[in-house]
C-alpha cells in the first residue's frame, strides 16, 4: 500500500455514516515494514474485523483462497480488497465470491494498480482501468470510482497509479459528500479527480 492509497482510504472510511458491524479484508497480509500504513483495523475500531490472505502472516486471521471464501452468503457488512486483484489469476471468480459474502445492504471497497511495475506475491497478472475495476463491483449499487497518482502533469487522468472503486447498497455514504471530501483532500491523496 502506498501513502496516497492510505490517505484515500482514511477519507473514505472516515466519511461513513456508521461503522460496519463485520468487515472482511481480502489480501490482508502486511508486507515487511508496512505495519503502520497497511493496518486498517484502527480506522474501524468498532467493527469485527477479519483479515484473509492465502499466506499466513501479520494481519491474517484466516488463511484461504479468495476464489473460494470460507464464509456463508451475506456474512459481511463491508468487504475490502486492496492491491490484491492484480495478483488473482481469476479476478472474476474472486469478484463473484466478494458479491456472495457481502450483505445485500452492504458495501465493497476495491483497489488495484493501473500504472505500477510488475511485482510478485506470488504472481502479478492484471492491471485495471477505472472502467475495468468498476465491472467487478455489484451492479446497480451506488458507486464512486477514482484514480489516484502522485501529481505529475495529467498523470492521474492519463494513467493513474491506483484505481479505487467504492460501491454500496445502503446509506453508508452520501455520494455527493464522499466526492466532495475526496476532492477536499486531493493534495493528501495525490491529485485524483473523482
Amino acid at each position: 500500500m502506498t501513502k496516497e492509497l492510505r490517505a484515500a482510504l482514511e477519507v473514505i472510511l472516515s466519511n461513513m455514516s456508521s461503522q460496519p458491524l463485520k468487515v472482511l479484508e481480502i489480501g490482508s497480509r502486511v508486507a515487511d515494514h508496512q505495519d503502520a500504513i497497511c493496518d486498517l483495523r484502527p480506522l474501524l475500531p468498532k467493527s469485527k474485523y477479519v483479515g484473509l490472505d492465502m499466506q499466513d502472516g501479520v494481519g491474517v486471521d484466516v488463511v484461504a483462497d479468495a476464489n473460494n471464501l470460507p464464509f456463508p452468503n451475506h456474512s459481511f457488512d463491508l468487504v475490502i480488497c486492496l492491491e490484491t486483484l492484480e495478483h488473482a489469476n481469476n479476478p472474476w471468480k474472486m469478484s463473484e465470491e466478494i458479491k456472495r459474502v457481502v450483505k445485500k445492504n452492504g458495501a465493497v471497497i476495491l483497489s488495484s494498480q493501473q500504472n505500477f511495475p510488475i511485482h510478485m506475491h506470488p504472481s502479478d497478472y492484471f492491471r485495471y482501468t477505472p472502467y475495468g475495476l468498476a465491472t467487478l463491483i455489484p451492479e446497480k449499487w451506488q458507486k464512486v470510482v477514482l484514480g489516484i497518482s502522485v501529481p505529475f502533469e495529467d498523470e492521474v487522468k492519463l494513467n493513474p497509479k491506483h484505481v479505487i472503486a467504492i460501491a454500496w447498497n445502503n446509506k453508508l455514504w452520501s455520494k455527493a459528500t464522499l466526492k466532495k471530501q475526496l476532492k477536499k483532500h486531493e493534495q493528501n491523496i495525490g491529485g485524483h479527480k473523482p
